[in-house]
């Protein structure tokens, strides 16, 4: 690729890229800086100068695997001058391929290509001691053209194998080629490993790696002949086509949309937001349309590779823009996992720090992917992430987990091991989650409190039960709140006096509660209404007992009485959890709101006020057993 995406600094992003029309596997380099064709008459701007906020709030989207290599140093591989003539042929003593500069490789190739394979005609070959039994020297003829025989470690090679070998492949494939092969007795026969090896399916790694022999082989299709033959023009057009699939995944990325469709074929009438994106492009612009229509067949420049691989350059100069902009200052790591759609556990890094201009900033910096949740898996893939964009670990001034054994352990956590290479990476939990977990946990030890959330759990149950019984609340809270306008008894303005239903509470979350609580208070007599109604209407006893058990617990004095005590206390502690999820918010501050807000709002909670609200019902409570 002559081009690629080359960001000016970490506030803005240039989109400078040229292709030829061959089907070519390219890399994007990184600092490459090719002035765009200026005359291309399109809508689409030449000079694309796209402005990346400093503070990234949202992760870019599409479920894309990111693979932490394992081997870093292959690509720190320093250029050495080296002498083609003296290689080692002996494939079991020689220096692999990839521990070459990436720029020599082919050249190298080449030279191994051209002697062929190394087949050294020995009058006799050591015997295996296990089964006693030799590599054969007609073995060479009936194989001519691949297997490779070292005598200083007495195995067999695959020479186009291990020629394009990748270190970060598919393990199991690598018998040929790492350790080499050498259990003679499997050679020959029906099941020969030999045969195996090559296979008869076209997509095998080593009829692949036979056929990029040829391609590298052949000098006429070599990228670097191809792009020499393009004119002005096909560059142009090549540019403006390729472009035109980069705007179009911008969009889609930047405004969370999924890229592919269920059914992407011709004959779709929905083809996915991707290739429907480019129809609309195409519509609008003649020349873009002419351009993909007498585009080879190979080079579109819309199949989900490629789409993908434009999407990876963007994720890469937005984690470049936060690593310059973190540089060598201390920041602050927060991690959690979660499992995926597709059950594949994921773990979610993002950073916290301070940037040049002294604003605290949380940047989402990316997912990994790992095989387990275990203290040692997580920090390796932390540690791998750090690493591969040049962060020191050393510069970790605080982490940060949910409550998790394996995270927060004192001795065996993930915190703890961090803590051990960094001995000021404090762990700190985030107090709005302790919070509402201790809130929680104190609301299921007293006794009233936790059968009160029952009983409304059971209303929730009937009254959410159905689409019926949904449009029935509805419909009586729109009355309700029209006679309470004309009483006068509610302001009227907009946003004010939304209908809705009644909130699901979740288990941890605190605040999610105190919405429920809200939210039957609002709609306390329409919630009764229904219930009635439900009564009413039950077909068979089931239904109607629980109709029934759930409105002699809500119209009881005892429910209604806690219901107007928690939403005064939860409300308290509800603020005291949104300012501790304030980015700005400090510790110091915090403590302040606990100790002026809570202990004496709650001291001096108004529970005559709350009794004298209790007639504002127009429901028949009931009393309350001694």
């Amino acid at each position: 690729m002559e081009d690629g995406l080359n960001g000016k600094d970490s506030n803005s992003l240039e989109v400078n890229i040229g292709l030829p029309t061959i089907n070519v596997a390219i890399l994007i380099p990184k600092n490459v800086d090719v002035p765009i064709l200026e005359n291309i008459h399109s809508p689409i701007p030449e000079n694309v100068d796209v402005p990346i906020p400093k503070n990234i709030h949202s992760p870019i989207p599409e479920n894309v695997d990111i693979a932490i290599p394992e081997n870093n140093h292959i690509s720190q591989t320093q250029f050495q001058k080296v002498d083609l003539d003296s290689l080692d042929y002996d494939l079991g003593t020689h220096k692999q391929i990839w521990e070459y500069h990436v720029n020599q490789r082919d050249e190298i190739r080449r030279v191994y290509i051209k002697n062929g394979p190394h087949q050294p005609p020995l009058e006799t070959y050591k015997k295996n001691e296990k089964h006693n039994r030799s590599f054969q020297a007609f073995w060479f003829e009936y194989y001519s053209t691949w297997p490779e025989y070292s005598p200083t470690k007495d195995v067999a090679y695959c020479l186009p194998c291990i020629v394009f070998h990748n270190p970060n492949g598919v393990m199991g494939q690598n018998t040929f080629i790492v350790g080499g092969f050498r259990n003679w007795k499997k050679v020959g026969g029906k099941n020969c490993y030999f045969q195996g090896h090559i296979g008869r399916d076209p997509n095998l790694a080593h009829r692949v790696a036979k056929q990029m022999c040829k391609d590298l082989m052949n000098q006429w299709q070599h990228l670097q002949k191809v792009v020499d033959h393009f004119t002005t023009e096909q560059i142009e057009n090549n540019r403006l086509q390729l472009k035109a699939s980069i705007y179009i995944v911008r969009h889609l990325a930047f405004q969370a949309i999924s890229f592919r469709g269920r059914d992407e074929s011709f004959s779709s009438s929905n083809r996915g937001n991707f290739l429907e994106a480019l129809n609309i492009v195409t519509f609008w612009n003649e020349k873009v349309a002419d351009i993909i229509e007498k585009a080879p067949k190979n080079a579109t420049y819309t199949s989900p590779k490629i789409q993908k691989e434009i999407l990876h350059v963007y994720l890469d100069k937005v984690k470049k823009a936060i690593w310059e902009e973190i540089g060598d200052v201390k920041f602050c790591i927060m991690v959690d996992e979660a499992r995926d759609k597709s059950m594949k556990e994921q773990m979610v890094v993002v950073f916290r720090y301070v940037d040049r201009e002294g604003i605290v900033k949380e940047c989402f910096f990316g997912l990994i992917h790992v095989v387990d949740t275990a203290a040692l898996t997580l920090k390796k893939g932390i540690y791998s992430l750090l690493s591969q964009h040049c962060l020191d670990i050393q510069n970790i001034q605080e982490q940060g987990y949910d409550g998790v054994s394996y995270m927060r352990g004192m001795w065996n956590g993930l915190q703890a091991l961090i803590l051990n290479d960094c001995s000021y990476a404090y762990y700190i939990r985030c107090f709005a989650h302790r919070l509402q977990l201790a809130l929680v946990k104190a609301s299921k030890q007293v006794v009233p409190i936790s059968g009160f959330f029952l009983k409304l759990l059971l209303v929730i149950k009937n009254v959410n039960a159905s689409c019926k019984h949904n449009e029935q609340l509805k419909v009586a809270n729109a009355n309700e709140i029209s006679r309470l306008i004309d009483l006068e008894e509610l302001e009227t303005r907009s946003g004010l006096n939304q209908i809705g239903t009644l909130q699901q509470p979740v288990e941890i979350r605190w605040s999610s509660h105190f919405r429920l609580v809200s939210s039957l208070l609002r709609m306390f007599t329409s919630s009764v209404e229904v219930l009635l109604n439900i009564i009413d209407d039950a077909s068979d006893g089931e239904h109607r007992a629980e109709a029934e058990s759930a409105y002699d617990g809500l119209t009881s004095f005892e429910l209604v009485f806690i219901l107007h005590f928690e939403k005064e206390t939860m409300e308290i502690t509800d603020k005291l959890c949104q300012a501790l999820q304030s980015q700005s918010q400090d510790i110091l501050n915090a403590m302040h709101i606990v100790s002026s807000n809570v202990i004496n709002s709650i001291s001096v909670c108004p529970v005559e006020r709350n009794i004298s609200v209790l007639a504002n019902f127009n429901v028949p409570f009931q009393s309350v057993s001694d």
